[in-house]
């Protein structure tokens, strides 16, 4: 769910992007941001699926029994499968592989950044989620969104509080802070703002 692709050799180009995570990102994510996204995406329930899985690199891979996953790109769910995780290929216009109301939290976790008009990807999270149930989004800060150069669209704090009246903001937070700084923003690749919203 990472970008729009329209053959398969940017498939595997981007599954090799995405490969090339180092070893200490791996750990940053497993231990210390997908715990923390977990947590605010638990607080709506127990069914937890993740748009934008990508390789399993993030909440998919850190919690397989707990989480599932949905993504555009064939290779990465096919890599996803053979580990053992949940994973589904989004239908090529977009819409998501599963029912309407069958879960208690969608994660976007540094996917809305890459999508030109994010309004399909939030529209299907709309659809997919039972009534009180949440939305967790995770974009990066400023140093790094122009760390990527497929990043598309960059979210301040304020562009996240409007993003869409049907699901109500409830608060957002930094990772690793916690607090948000724009010092930070701009200086660390890894700061990310977390806003967290209950469907209306």
């Amino acid at each position: 769910m990472k970008k729009t692709i329209k053959n398969s050799n940017e498939y595997e180009k981007y599954f090799s992007h995405l490969k090339q995570i180092s070893i200490l990102g791996s750990i940053y994510k497993k231990y210390l941001s997908s715990p923390i996204i977990f947590i605010s995406a638990r607080f709506f329930g127990k069914d937890v699926i993740e748009i934008g899985s990508g390789i399993g690199s993030g909440l998919l891979g850190s919690f397989p029994n707990t989480v599932k996953g949905l993504d555009i790109n064939p290779i990465a769910i096919d890599y996803c499968k053979s580990k053992g995780m949940r994973a589904e290929l989004i239908n090529i216009d977009g819409k998501f592989p599963i029912s309407d109301s069958q879960f208690d939290c969608c994660v976007l976790d540094n996917v809305l950044e890459h999508i030109e008009d994010p309004q399909k990807t939030l529209d299907e999270c709309y659809r997919i989620t039972r009534q009180g149930g949440g939305l967790v989004i995770v974009v990066p800060g400023i140093r790094g969104f122009n760390s990527d150069i497929d990043h598309k669209k960059f979210y301040d704090s304020i562009d996240l509080k409007g993003l869409d009246v049907r699901w109500q903001f409830l608060n957002s937070f930094s990772i690793p802070f916690f607090f948000k700084s724009d010092v930070f923003s701009r200086l660390i690749r890894q700061y990310c703002l977390i806003a967290v919203y209950r469907k209306i």
